[in-house]
């Protein structure tokens, strides 16, 4: 999940602007990390060596790897190891940004390290490990907002990406989050989660977007907005919902409640507290998630 907290990363220090991350992770299952980006990931090579190697790709016809270890950048012990080991996905994103000529080998290797310094980010990629980093990601989302994040919160929000990983797709990037007293919808779907934890969710987009959406998630093409696209928005904001609810009751004994999903088109939600606001951005345009606790 790395590659879609490195795109908002990207965003925030305006390094990159949104359409240029939007054709990157729209690319990211075309492409395969390239040896001369997991060695600098793992620093065993600089970008300045890894640039002198693709130079001479273009005059000898022999593997990155093959060159790597004639120059006595890598051994034959560490290029295996590079190509078998698991790397974290964000790595395709900076990778098709140099391709592309939007970032060079240089500033790739400086995000690399600025990005896992800022987010405390290990390169051990054990389940655990992942799940540390992930946790830090999300807490790290939210600092701008100056928002304490419940342990429940943080549970609703990880299973957020979670979710739209597994029904929607994983190309999409976290906008930065923000707090309000008044939200203004297009078209809403909300639910109210009762009990010892309680709170109301709102998931807002545009026509055009929710359309894609839809389709996305029951795998069936529509073609305009109607009752049916609103129908299958409900319905994944109850599926959430209710998985939310399971996990709470499952880990921590605590008994939710939900209220039936409720559909909304351009009202205005107002709250005497402040509402935490998510926008998370697709190709196909952006999804609001509401907060209110």
């Amino acid at each position: 999940m790395y590659s879609q907290f490195f795109g908002n990363y990207l965003l925030s220090k305006h390094i990159i602007p949104a359409d240029k991350l939007i054709s990157a992770i729209e690319n990211l299952h075309t492409k395969h990390i390239k040896l001369g980006t997991l060695a600098i990931h793992a620093g065993l090579m600089t970008a300045a060596q890894v640039d002198a190697i693709v130079i001479r790709q273009t005059h000898e016809d022999k593997r990155f790897g093959e060159l790597a270890i004639e120059e006595g950048y890598l051994t034959r012990e560490q290029v295996n190891s590079l190509l078998d080991q698991q790397t974290p996905d964000y790595l395709l994103i900076g990778q098709y940004l140099v391709d592309n000529g939007t970032l060079t080998n240089a500033q790739l290797e400086d995000l690399i390290s600025s990005y896992q310094a800022e987010n405390k980010i290990s390169n051990l990629e054990h389940t655990n490990i992942q799940k540390e980093n992930l946790q830090t990601l999300i807490r790290n989302l939210f600092l701008i907002t100056d928002t304490e994040l419940s342990e429940n919160l943080f549970k609703y929000l990880t299973l957020l990406f979670n979710n739209l990983i597994r029904f929607i797709g994983e190309d999409f990037a976290p906008l930065n989050p923000s707090v309000c007293k008044e939200y203004l919808t297009s078209q809403c779907s909300t639910q109210i989660i009762n009990g010892e934890f309680s709170m109301t969710s709102y998931f807002d987009m545009q026509e055009d977007t929710a359309i894609i959406f839809a389709s996305r998630y029951v795998k069936e093409k529509f073609e305009e907005y109607d009752e049916y696209v609103q129908a299958s928005i409900e319905d994944f904001l109850n599926l959430h919902n209710g998985l939310f609810n399971v996990n709470v009751s499952n880990d921590d004994s605590i008994e939710l409640f939900l209220n039936p999903p409720v559909s909304m088109e351009n009202t205005l939600i107002s709250s005497a507290s402040n509402m935490i606001l998510l926008p998370i951005m697709y190709p196909f345009g952006i999804l609001n998630f509401l907060i209110k606790l």
